[in-house]
């Protein structure tokens, strides 16, 4: 009885092995591929045996492949077995992720959670010109670069700020499936010199994003909260732009919030929706009038939140709306403006580095420290 006990689990664990030592394999068999310049899905799918009729089938099987978002600091995966053909793609700036199959004739896609192995590297440098174009030299990412100038968008107000020569160093998340490198993620630590100072911030993450935070930030005495959960800057305050869409001079009278399509839209301060609506360029908007007579507008929202009317109170914090990109728009994002004793300002000297619900988080960490 003994005997045959041990012969079954003994066979049970070969199996096991032989199951585990497969899929290992089959992973194993996955060669990583860059993303070149003026790769899209419909191409990179062309270059690796996809019909046309294929490729339709791909691009409608998930609305999420029709907003893939390829940068060339991303790789993505390919596996050729047996007549079959599996594509992993992999969003550059978001988590989403898909695996394409094409097996027997049969065309397939669907998303997945990738198996990342994730590593940290650390980056040193100086700042010689501008503080993108000095990171850019050191690793070949604007996802990183631009990651690194969000953690210090409310300490530099002036060039002045930031010397010729100021040390930063920041760590990074490399992120690998397979065993090959498949794209960057977050930066978790910064330090840079500014005005002689080392100001050093650590990404603190919460359930529905996070923010780059040192205890300093909860000193500021600033009136608005964080629009957003997850503070990835586009574009900035910028009285004398010129616009991505039409080409001419037009000023950009507030900050552009990358996110998905969906995200949350919060209230930066207790106030009263004044105005509400659709129009050519804004698309589908909000107004709120707070308490200390400053407005707050946020525009091109996917969906505005049921119970938004005019006249009605919302709190600090609360959902009004979601991240969209309706009205003059290339990409999904909150378009978020402060206007104060009649004309508009730029709105990252008036809010805080987080939303309101990472208040008490935030100083329970200082605490704690």
């Amino acid at each position: 009885m003994m005997i045959h006990l041990v012969v079954r689990q003994l066979c049970a664990f070969l199996l096991a092995l032989t199951s585990y030592q497969s899929v290992q394999a089959a992973n194993n068999n996955f060669a990583a591929k860059p993303i070149r310049s003026g790769d899209t899905l419909i191409g990179i799918l062309a270059k690796n045996g996809f019909t046309g009729r294929e490729r339709e089938v791909v691009l409608s099987s998930h609305a999420g492949l029709r907003q893939l978002f390829l940068t060339l600091d991303t790789k993505y995966l390919v596996r050729r077995d047996a007549g079959e053909t599996e594509l992993r793609v992999f969003d550059s700036q978001t988590a989403a992720a898909f695996r394409i199959l094409k097996k027997g004739g049969k065309v397939s896609a669907f998303p997945y959670i990738p198996n990342y192995k994730i590593t940290l590297e650390r980056i040193d440098g100086r700042i010689h010109g501008s503080i993108l174009g000095s990171i850019l030299a050191k690793i070949d990412s604007n996802f990183v670069a631009s990651r690194f100038t969000d953690a210090y968008a409310f300490d530099i107000r002036s060039a002045r700020d930031l010397k010729r020569g100021a040390n930063y160093w920041f760590t990074v998340q490399k992120k690998y499936e397979s065993g090959h490198f498949i794209k960057y993620g977050e930066i978790m630590q910064t330090s840079l010199e500014i005005d002689g100072r080392d100001v050093r911030k650590r990404f603190v993450k919460n359930p529905d994003g996070g923010v780059f935070f040192n205890s300093d930030d909860l000193l500021e005495k600033r009136p608005l909260y964080a629009p957003v959960n997850y503070l990835k800057i586009a574009s900035t305050f910028q009285p004398n732009r010129l616009h991505p869409i039409t080409g001419r001079r037009q000023p950009h009278l507030g900050v552009d919030f990358e996110l998905p399509k969906g995200e949350p839209v919060l209230a930066a301060r207790k106030g009263v929706v004044v105005r509400y609506g659709n129009n050519h360029a804004a698309g589908n908007y909000i107004v709120l009038l707070h308490s200390n007579g400053m407005e707050t507008a946020y525009d091109h929202l996917y969906k505005i939140d049921k119970k938004i009317r005019q006249g009605l109170k919302v709190n600090a914090g609360e959902k009004i709306a979601e991240v969209g990109c309706t009205g003059y728009c290339t990409r999904a994002h909150l378009h978020f403006a402060v206007k104060t004793k009649g004309r508009m300002v730029d709105p990252l000297n008036y809010i805080k580095a987080y939303p309101y619900h990472m208040e008490e988080q935030l100083e329970a960490r200082v605490a704690k420290n």
